[in-house]
């Protein structure tokens, strides 16, 4: 959408100026990490090209993602540059001096007319979906008032509390596990290779929904409520009593004969265990849901899902013509009602139709459904400290997972030292590379997860900063009726000088008005396309001031309306005042008794000009 400046703003300030100014520190950090592994690369070239290559590679990584984490900071921080056409409309707008930003916004739409008009119709509200999945439905019954948050924010709890659920569960399913494998009922070789193997599975397992959790987490587009399932749940608990089973078969058929030896070799080769990342996981887990679960209870407690609405239906009989009546609600009574004279919204148009049926009678019909610009509210205030804490933690996350890359940078050039230029030919060695390893794995799956972390706590911080409520009037009018046509005459006395012919219409108008309050959410981001996500309506509210104050307007409007055309301009007054003189001085010229005429002959005179007038019109017909 295009910036579109006006001297009048809407008052809207960057809201993520503080999160941005963590993000710049933060990746300040990681590029100071960067240069001092840059540092030493040439030092590092003199001695071993092998860790001099390895250490440059991940110093280009660090200082690519400390560049960008940067910026991103340093973006939040710039100026935030918002127009006379935010935010986004809740259904296409048809206002014709708005056609630009509609275009525009046509990809963020949440609503219809069809589903604005039935949601004031129907007094309820469609942007509360119900749960898809039966994750998501446990989810919304443990926390009710979940189901009254915008999209972004249930997807963010979804996604959280599944992750959660997930880990409790691969946990049980690894209890399983170890419950078949160390009782024997996997097999002897089962107890020596299985578990090891497992642990690492349920590991890249788990890492791997950490980070297909922080990707689901996010608000761009959210126009559709996501499934959580538990489907994968079942899959796993399933598995962990088969795959042992058949595995313990199958490596019992295999290498059973030679258990002694693999025993041997399991005794004297360090195998890797998953613990440590597994703890560190959960560590990571406990963090983030302490981090964000009070800022979505908080949040929870400020909903207000009212569907609610004002309604105005009456009959009235008035001399006004229909096309008149929605000129005048359109162009005056709700232009009144801009805010800062920005155009209102038009989800559907007037667009009045007149049904003639007979001469000088007919009906007629129009509909409108309208939104006043949207004005800014302090409706959600979530604790600042509580949202700077989770900002802060989610940098501090950043730099940790920076770090651990670096250490893994590090034991990756030794790793390959050692295979490359050293080789690995004897017990010892193999020994020693098998170790080093393992702590390389240890250091990938720890880099994994505290880089997820900071991924979802950047991601929610960002959501929480984001989200801005706004306040508008929402109407619907429809109005129907019957007209009729006559004739009212002025001044058709034989001494008259001026004459007023008058086709009066008589309206029966019946007017249904539903109007409401409505309070609605986007969240913002930061760049161009600041506020162009989608907008939720969060709750509609009675106003019957301001519809009574509307209906005083129409009705003001229509005694007010004049029937019979007079003269109000000064000089054309004089004028019909001069040949009303000289009419009066014509009729007075003769004023001897025998020039004068009889009022009987004057009325004669006056029926033969008419009658004569009459023919007149039918000859020329």
């Amino acid at each position: 959408m295009a910036y579109d400046f006006g001297s009048q703003t809407l008052g809207i300030a960057n809201p993520f100026k503080k999160e941005g100014l963590f993000r710049a520190v933060g990746g300040g950090l990681v590029l100071a990490l960067a240069i001092y592994a840059v540092a030493g690369v040439p030092d590092l070239f003199a001695e071993n090209k092998v860790r001099g290559y390895t250490l440059l590679g991940v110093a280009f990584v660090l200082i690519v993602s400390g560049i960008k984490h940067c910026a991103v900071g340093i973006l939040q921080l710039m100026r935030f540059f918002v127009g006379r056409t935010v935010p986004t409309s809740l259904a296409y707008n048809h206002s014709v001096s708005e056609q630009d930003a509609a275009q525009a916004e046509k990809k963020s739409l949440l609503y219809s007319k069809e589903s604005l008009h039935a949601m004031l119709m129907g007094r309820r509200n469609t942007t509360f979906e119900e749960p898809r999945g039966w994750l998501a439905r446990l989810v919304h019954s443990v926390l009710p008032k979940l189901t009254f948050l915008p999209f972004p924010l249930r997807h963010l709890s979804q996604e959280i509390i599944a992750m959660a659920v997930t880990f409790l569960v691969a946990l049980l399913a690894f209890a399983i596990v170890y419950f078949l494998v160390s009782n024997g009922l996997a097999g002897e070789v089962a107890k020596v290779l299985v578990m090891p193997l497992l642990s690492i599975l349920l590991l890249v397992y788990l890492i791997a929904n950490w980070g297909s959790t922080a990707k689901g987490i996010h608000n761009e587009g959210n126009s559709q409520l996501a499934k959580a399932s538990s489907l994968s749940l079942g899959v796993i608990i399933g598995l962990a009593i088969v795959v042992p089973l058949g595995a313990g078969v199958f490596l019992d058929e295999l290498v059973g004969r030679d258990i002694d030896k693999v025993q041997a070799w399991a005794n004297t080769f360090p195998l890797f265990s998953a613990w440590a990342n597994l703890a560190l996981l959960l560590v990571c887990v406990i963090a983030v849901m302490a981090l964000i679960m009070p800022l979505l209870y908080k949040r929870m407690g400020q909903v207000t899902p009212k569907t609610e609405v004002s309604e105005f239906r009456a009959n009235m009989q008035e001399s006004v013509h229909p096309n008149e009546i929605f000129i005048n609600i359109e162009n005056i009574v709700l232009a009144n009602r801009r805010y800062r004279e920005v155009p209102n919204r038009i989800y559907a148009d007037f667009d009045p139709r007149l049904k003639e049926q007979a001469e000088g009678k007919g009906s007629f019909e129009g509909e409108l459904l309208i939104e006043t610009q949207p004005t800014l509210t302090d409706g959600v205030t979530l604790p600042e400290k509580k949202k700077m804490a989770l900002t802060a933690v989610a940098q501090v996350a950043v730099v940790a997972a920076a770090i651990l890359f670096y250490v893994g940078g590090l034991q990756l050039a030794e790793v390959l030292d050692l295979v490359i230029r050293q080789g690995v030919n004897t017990d010892a060695q193999i020994n020693t590379a098998i170790t080093m390893g393992n702590n390389l794995i240890w250091l990938i799956f720890a880099w994994l997860t505290v880089r997820g972390a900071a991924n979802v706590m950047n991601k929610a911080s960002h959501m929480f900063w984001g989200e801005m409520t706004f306040s508008s009037l929402l109407m619907f009018m429809k109005t129907e009726g019957t007209y009729t046509e006559s004739r009212v005459s002025t001044g058709m006395a034989i001494h008259d000088s001026t004459r007023s012919e008058n086709v009066v219409v008589r309206s029966s108008i019946t007017p249904w008005i539903i109007t409401s309050r409505i309070n609605t959410s986007i969240f913002a981001t930061s760049g161009m396309n600041n506020l162009e996500s989608p907008r939720f309506i969060m709750g509609m509210n009675k106003n019957d001031t301001e519809l009574g104050e509307i209906v005083t307007e129409i009705k003001a409007f229509l005694r007010g309306r004049e029937t019979i055309a007079s003269i109000t301009n000064e000089a054309d007054l004089a004028n019909a005042g001069t040949i009303h003189q000289v009419n009066q001085q014509t009729r007075s010229h003769n004023d001897t008794p025998q020039s004068k005429i009889t009022l009987e002959q004057e009325e004669d005179a006056a029926g033969f000009l008419r009658n004569n007038a009459d023919k007149e019109d039918e000859n020329k017909s």
